[in-house]
């Protein structure tokens, strides 16, 4: 992943959950069914890895569920995980971090959940197959990778009706010319690649019962296993 990327998401860290639901539109579905794909019952004590993590939105969900999961935030901008620092500052047992660009590096660690939320549409389309490698290989065995992200249209007409369909739902929750402007800016480190791909690349380094669960315009929630 690029410098220009972590420049981009340290600029944001400031308000990016502010803007969050502003800027996605579908959130209580996309981050609902992510939760509801977990596999664990909320009592068993689960390490959860966070790739992308940014200031720790969907790891604050995951620790609300599953009361006895260990945490850990891998992220490639220091100034997200900082952000991410001061939401888990009265969990710091159960919370680590780590500063990572997962394009370029191993993924330390073994864990039963690797989940991401909006983040590896940023990998370039002929590195992400070898990062779902990495997340296959950083699964323990019977682990489950939940990622809630963007797809490419299938078309180039289908990608315009995305992006216009984005728009204007964010302008209609309120988001205001500054904030849009960020927004666009960010969006043009985007490297969103079709769910079919996703999916295929998936398949082919491992996962299996591969699905997506939902989709709504350009946004998806997809699953894979890792049989034990």
């Amino acid at each position: 992943m690029t410098t220009n990327v972590r420049a981009l998401f340290d600029a944001a860290a400031q308000d990016y959950d502010a803007a969050r639901r502003q800027l996605v539109p579908y959130f209580d579905d996309l981050y609902g069914i992510a939760l509801s794909l977990i596999p664990y019952s909320a009592t068993t004590p689960i390490h959860v890895l966070d790739l992308g993590a940014g200031t720790g939105l969907m790891t604050a969900l995951v620790a609300a569920a599953y009361p006895h999961a260990q945490l850990t935030l891998a992220d490639i901008a220091p100034e997200m995980l900082d952000k991410a620092r001061e939401r888990f500052t009265a969990e710091q047992a159960r919370v680590n971090y780590i500063e990572l660009d997962y394009v370029q590096q191993p993924i330390p660690g073994q864990y039963d959940l690797v989940v991401s939320a909006l983040s590896l549409h940023h990998t370039p389309p002929a590195q992400l197959p070898a990062v779902f490698g990495r997340i296959f290989a950083a699964l323990k065995p019977g682990g489950r990778f939940i990622n809630l992200d963007q797809a490419l249209g299938t078309t180039p007409e289908n990608e315009g009706i995305y992006q216009q369909t984005w728009h204007s739902q964010a302008l209609a929750k309120g988001t205001d010319e500054l904030t849009m402007s960020r927004a666009l800016e960010r969006i043009k480190a985007d490297q969103t690649t079709l769910l079919a791909d996703q999916l295929t690349w998936l398949t082919q380094v491992g996962f299996t019962n591969v699905d997506c669960w939902y989709k709504n315009f350009r946004f998806v929630v997809y699953s894979g296993d890792k049989v034990g």
